[in-house]
């Protein structure tokens, strides 16, 4: 598979399913397969049952995070303002 194929079958999954889970395509036990990881185990359970197990000759696999507390990092914690002095 190229990495335009790749990148046109993640785009149509995030398209097809939403945008709650990160999707990624990547060599599995059976083959090629579909990862989708999401944040909650709620989306998780949903997307388990709109997401067919064989999808365009993909193996699917839907994860999510189990810490029951996930580290918070601040997006804008590396962004620095230095003000500029006249």
């Amino acid at each position: 598979m190229s990495p335009l194929e790749r990148d046109d079958l993640i785009l149509e999954a995030a398209l097809e399913w939403g945008a709650d889970a990160m999707f990624d395509i990547r060599p599995g036990t059976l083959g090629l397969t579909l990862y989708a990881h999401c944040d909650l185990k709620e989306d998780a359970s949903y997307l388990r049952k709109k997401i067919p197990l064989d999808w365009h000759g993909l193996y699917t696999i839907v994860t999510y995070n189990t810490d029951p507390n996930p580290p918070r990092k601040d997006p804008y914690a590396d962004f620095v303002v230095t003000p500029k002095l006249k």
